[in-house]
C-alpha cells in the first residue's frame, strides 16, 4: 500500500505543477493579447480630399467608454515634454463651455510615413482658432476624462 500512496502523491505533484502552468501560461497570453490588440486598435484611419487629410478616426485605444461629439473652436493645445506631439486640446463650443480633450500619441509606435501623416494633421487641424468637430471617448467616473477618436475641421 505504501507504493500506492506514493504513486498517487506523486501523481498530485505532477498534477499541480501542470495546472500552474498551465495558469501561467494563460496569464502571459492574456498580457499578450492585450498588448497586440492595443496596437491593432490605435490604428489611424486618415481621410483624404483633393490631396489633403480632412479627417482622422481611430486615434483612440480606450475600450469601453462612452462616444460623444463636440463642436467648437480649438483655443489652446499642450505639447507633450518633447514639444513635438499633441498631448491635449480645449475646445470652446459656441455655447461657451470649454472642454479639456486627451490626445493619444500611440501612432508614434507605427511605421514612419503614418506617424508623420497623423502627426501633420493633427497640429494642421487642431491649430489654435480652427473650428473642429470631434468624435471622443468619455472614461472614468461619469465619463469625465475625455480622448479624441476622431476629428475633422468645419
Amino acid at each position: 500500500m505504501s507504493s500506492h500512496t506514493t504513486q498517487s502523491t506523486g501523481d498530485g505533484v505532477l498534477r499541480a505543477v501542470v495546472a500552474n502552468a498551465l495558469a501561467n501560461a494563460l496569464i502571459v497570453l492574456a498580457i499578450l493579447l492585450l498588448v497586440l490588440g492595443g496596437a491593432a486598435l490605435a490604428r489611424p484611419k486618415l481621410t483624404y480630399a483633393g490631396g489633403k487629410v480632412v479627417g482622422l478616426m481611430n486615434l483612440s485605444t480606450d475600450e469601453g467608454c462612452l462616444p460623444a461629439k463636440l463642436t467648437g473652436k480649438v483655443v489652446k493645445r499642450a505639447f507633450g515634454r518633447d514639444g513635438l506631439y499633441l498631448e491635449s486640446v480645449i475646445l470652446e463650443e459656441k455655447s461657451g463651455q470649454r472642454t479639456f480633450i486627451n490626445v493619444e500619441d500611440g501612432y508614434r509606435n507605427l511605421d514612419a510615413a503614418t506617424n508623420g501623416a497623423v502627426k501633420q494633421s493633427l497640429e494642421t487641424i487642431l491649430a489654435v482658432g480652427r473650428g473642429v468637430s470631434l468624435r471622443v471617448l468619455g472614461c472614468g467616473a461619469a465619463a469625465r476624462t475625455l480622448t479624441l477618436d476622431a476629428v475633422r475641421p468645419l
